[in-house]
């Protein structure tokens, strides 16, 4: 996906916003968005997935915002949908799709918001075109946000804690666990860290862990989780959290011209007893 304006400050400049205004957006802007959610949709690892933009600004006064976000969304006309087969496995390629296109949104101007289960599902599988093996993801609203938070969006951001961020030495090592990495030693990637530290994650968890090898520029990203868990069963809002951060990641390093790509390079770092599960490395060239 293409940004014409700096990633480094979409990034800084996108917040969750949960009041919209009742306005619809420009033909034009519509347009532009249509386009850009008929494309393909696939991760670094091969997961698919797609998107649609729906309409719920009815004329009938009964129906309007008939689609139900439980409070936590107010005066949206439009969603953004994200859709995955019931087979995909790859729900970390879905969270780093879906936030390229939440970004983007930032650009055109517009507020969104990651909603990943406060939503009726019913409600909202009627107004998309499903097939038989698909099943709603997660969604956003996308339209004009209040120009000022309104009281229940300031009591929601600050009962998550979502101006909060952990700082580097929680989320960021080098060689195992043990070790915080510091922004001098990062070098070059620092500004690509930061870009994920202050990303956003379900309730605010920022449940991302990365180590970077002494001797390389490889960096491992773990999902860390407060309980264990299978390696099978890692709670689909988290793996989209981890999507998030290898989008914010990815999307930095190739504005600031560093090469690299993802792999599955498991270092096999101790984390049992930190309930730390491995999710994809960083191969810098």
């Amino acid at each position: 996906m293409k940004f014409e304006n700096s990633i480094i400050e979409i990034i800084n400049q996108r917040t969750s916003r949960r009041a919209y205004k009742d306005l619809e957006i420009e033909s034009s802007k519509l347009e532009k968005i249509t386009k850009i959610l008929k494309k393909e949709f696939t991760g670094p690892f091969g997961g698919k997935s797609r998107f649609e933009i729906i309409n719920c600004g009815f004329d009938d006064p009964s129906e309007k915002r008939r689609l139900g976000t439980y409070g936590f969304v107010r005066g949206a006309r439009y969603f953004i949908i994200g859709i995955l087969n019931q087979e995909e496995k790859n729900i970390v390629d879905f969270g780093y799709n879906f936030e390229k296109i939440i970004l983007k949104m930032t650009e055109l101007g517009l507020g969104t918001v990651w909603l990943g289960s406060t939503f009726r599902y019913s409600q909202f599988e009627d107004c998309t075109k499903l097939k038989k093996d698909e099943y709603i993801a997660a969604t956003s609203p996308v339209g004009y946000s209040s120009d000022k938070p309104k009281t229940y969006e300031k009591i929601i951001s600050w009962s998550i804690g979502s101006r909060k961020r952990k700082p580097w030495s929680e989320l960021f090592f080098i060689g195992d666990f043990s070790t915080p990495l510091t922004e001098d030693i990062a070098g070059k990637y620092a500004t690509a860290l930061e870009m994920v530290r202050i990303g956003p994650s379900a309730a605010n968890k920022e449940p991302w862990r990365i180590v970077k090898e002494k001797n390389s520029d490889t960096y491992h990203f773990y999902l860390c989780l407060s309980r264990k868990q299978s390696t099978d069963e890692l709670p689909p809002m988290k793996q989209m959290d981890m999507g998030i951060a290898l989008s914010h990641f990815e999307l930095t390093v190739k504005e600031q011209k560093i090469g690299g790509k993802w792999m599955k390079k498991n270092p096999n770092i101790d984390s049992t007893e930190k309930n730390h599960y491995y999710i994809a490395s960083w191969v810098g060239k």
